[in-house]
């Protein structure tokens, strides 16, 4: 079955061929240190310690890179003059993480196909805005937003106290028998039939470990066959069965894969896993350092939301962020292999509604490909306008706040603020809205009478529309 590969996937897989030998080996030096420093607590108290003595304690981890050339942290003191030192490595990594930012932009915006319904490619663009005015442009940028995931077991077997997803204790897995990979592969070919190349963003686990089923990379490899690509792969589990794990290595070196990650949860899995592959080996795996020795902390949400912090542990590890977060990043579609179900979501900070990070616009459940591709038709028709409706009222999304201003108005997050400027109608047109009792058709007919130009109203309210300042959640 020919593909065409999403651009992302091409980027990501041709970024070694830009660089030399020398060079990649550096990169995957560097990308090691960077790991102990974040996740080995001696390692760093130890440079912390000795920073004269950086080469040599890198050295002893199996690292050869010259760190003066990396960081003024650890060059001598005699060589301050006033001046910068050149640090030709810390150029080199800046490249290879620039290239990184640059194949994540490149896979949010391959999310979109332009046969796919229209509804949903402005209603995930709404979604993408939304998100940034939320969250910050910062982390809002983080966020890729694949548009499916696929959850091939109900729970997860790992338990972490900190999952930001609420992930159950592990309750089964998606049995690999005839009738489970029909429909399994019928569920992926109605999800290309609808999204075609843009489905290549997507993955294959969410509140689940993927090790906790054993026929995980079988399913995969339909996957690739269908959808063209290997999807991304998330294990917090990386050294329990290390015929899996290699394997799965394999099939990424196969090629058009997206990168995949291990959770680091405890020290004793980061030594086993450095122990068993080299830096160049590790190089296109990132590793999350979830164990308590971690230079960061969690995310609030899912178990953490509501956690406090302990006070007779410092360890920022064991440190839950002080506010509400979020790790979710799908906006489109939730999908459990095992219940049969199917829900319309998306990403959002934590809050006493959503504490698992995520908002839920729709859910429902199917039997079949066809019932499946039925309630993605009509969650479409339900909640994803493509122009903003005019007979229904219209409020500021809920956690923004408003404020009126000379000649227009402000709304802001805890994240962002953002005005539309023009004069005492748009000022006015922000009080109708705020209010949030008023459609469209309304507020047009109010601000006319007072002698507002129609198109300038017009396109004040679509601008809010399409940037997410409007709720679009129904009640």
């Amino acid at each position: 079955m020919k593909h065409d590969i999403i651009s992302a996937v091409k980027f990501y897989r041709d970024m070694p061929n830009r660089r030399t030998t020398e060079e990649l080996r550096t990169i995957a030096h560097i990308k090691r240190f960077l790991e102990l420093l974040t996740g080995d607590k001696k390692f760093r108290e130890r440079l912390k310690q000795n920073p004269e003595k950086a080469n040599a304690i890198a050295g002893s981890r199996g690292l050869d890179i010259e760190l003066k050339k990396f960081s003024r942290k650890f060059l001598p003191g005699l060589l301050y003059d006033g001046k910068d030192p050149e640090l030709p490595l810390a150029t080199l990594w800046r490249e290879w993480v620039e290239d990184l930012l640059k194949f994540r932009g490149m896979l949010r915006e391959n999310g979109y196909w332009e046969r796919a319904d229209p509804r949903f490619n402005a209603w995930r663009r709404r979604q993408i805005e939304r998100t940034n005015s939320e969250m910050g442009m910062l982390r809002g940028d983080a966020i890729t937003h694949p548009i499916f995931s696929f959850e091939l077991s109900t729970g997860c077997s790992v338990g972490c106290w900190f999952c930001a997803l609420g992930a159950n204790s592990f309750k089964g897995h998606f049995e690999r028998n005839p009738k489970n990979v029909a429909l399994w592969r019928d569920i992926l070919s109605t999800a290309v039939d609808l999204f075609g190349p843009a489905v290549q963003t997507s993955f294959c686990y969410w509140a689940t470990e993927p090790f906790d089923n054993p026929n995980y990379l079988d399913f995969l490899e339909d996957y690739r066959e269908i959808v063209g690509v290997l999807p991304q792969t998330t294990s917090a589990v990386p050294t329990r069965d290390l015929v899996w794990t290699k394997r799965l290595m394999g099939m990424i070196k196969a090629g058009n894969a997206l990168p995949s990650r291990f959770s680091i949860i405890n020290a004793k899995v980061l030594k086993h896993l450095h122990s068993l592959f080299s830096p160049e080996e590790l190089m296109r795996y990132e590793l999350l350092m979830q164990l308590k020795e971690s230079s960061y902390g969690k995310a609030r949400a899912g178990k953490t939301f509501r956690k406090k912090n302990p006070q007779e542990k410092t360890d920022a590890g064991l440190q839950v962020n002080p506010a509400p977060s979020s790790i979710a990043c799908v906006s489109g579609y939730l999908v459990s292999m095992m219940d049969r179900t199917v829900k319309l979501v998306t990403p959002c900070h934590a809050t006493e509604k959503w504490p698992m990070g995520f908002r839920v616009h729709d859910q429902g459940s199917f039997d079949d490909a066809n019932g499946f591709g039925d309630f993605i038709q009509a969650s479409i028709s339900r909640h994803m306008p493509r122009d903003m409706p005019m007979d229904q009222p219209v409020s500021f999304r809920e956690g923004l706040f408003y404020e009126r201003i000379e000649d227009g108005f402000t709304v802001s997050s805890d994240c962002s603020a953002h005005s539309l400027r023009g004069d005492l109608f748009v000022s006015e047109l922000g009080d109708l809205v705020a209010e949030g009792i008023h459609t469209p058709t309304q507020i047009i007919g109010i601000l006319i009478d007072k002698g507002a130009d129609i198109f300038g109203i017009r396109a004040n309210l679509n601008e809010i529309y399409e940037k997410g300042f409007l709720e679009d959640m129904v009640n």
